[in-house]
């Protein structure tokens, strides 16, 4: 009789769950094919850790929408210096500079000297038109003169890391529909909970001869969940024992 490990469901965290059950489910897709009851099992548990899948990249989404918006202050603070440096030598009483300054300010009005309050896409638009704009040879020697070519690249590096994480990954995923990690958790929990002593039933009752070597891939995935909930609760008790955050 071979006797199947156990697994302390409760105490595994989301992802944790999420990469056991499909572990689990690569083990019984190659020795159950042709067992109705677990191909059942599967397609329940497929559906479940979806869900709790798709609910994790939503927690994913919301940290790239923190991402997008810190990237965001720092292209606005990097426009703003931009234009204020601009707006300086407004005042000059250097012909040059002055002179300078009335080729590069209009570009600046005609864009918006506040289109850092405009939505991001908006916002990298006119950017954009900026940049095409300060190539031109009279602005590039405008920019030369008062010496903000610097400014300009700085500004150009800040939008670029905001577009990269706003286009090649927030935007794609905002556009899906997530279900909360507690309602696909709740989901999940269960059928892994179930099926555990319903594998366990079928190790002990397998007649002789039967392979099994299915039981010792579920242990050795097991074995390493529980590895990580007991170093995880060893962490714990070592933080309490010095009062450390």
């Amino acid at each position: 009789m071979k006797e199947m490990k156990d697994l302390s469901v409760t105490k595994t965290t989301h992802g944790e769950l999420a990469g056991y059950g499909a572990n689990v489910i690569k083990v019984l897709e190659q020795f159950f094919s042709d067992n109705p009851m677990i191909i059942a099992l599967i397609v329940l548990l497929k559906k479940s850790l979806d869900k709790l899948n798709a609910a994790l990249s939503a927690v994913r989404i919301n940290s790239l929408i923190q991402e997008a918006y810190e990237l965001d202050q720092i292209r606005d603070d990097a426009f703003m210096m931009f234009r204020d440096m601009i707006a300086v030598f407004g005042r000059s009483s250097d012909p040059a500079e002055l002179a300078a300054y009335q080729e590069l300010w209009p570009v600046i009005e005609k864009l918006g000297t506040t289109l850092y309050a405009d939505g991001y896409l908006e916002e990298s638009a006119k950017l954009e038109t900026l940049y095409q704009e300060m190539k031109k040879p009279e602005k590039e020697a405008a920019l030369s003169a008062l010496s903000l070519e610097d400014k300009l690249e700085r500004l150009k590096v800040a939008d670029q890391n905001f577009n990269e994480v706003y286009d090649s990954k927030l935007e794609q995923k905002a556009k899906q529909s997530f279900p909360t990690i507690k309602e696909a958790r709740a989901e999940l929990k269960p059928l892994i909970a179930d099926l555990l002593p319903t594998l366990r039933m079928m190790a002990r009752t397998a007649p002789e001869g039967t392979d099994l070597s299915w039981v010792d891939l579920i242990d050795e995935h097991t074995n390493q969940v529980m590895a990580q909930i007991a170093a995880r609760r060893t962490r714990k008790k070592n933080q309490d024992a010095t009062g450390e955050e």
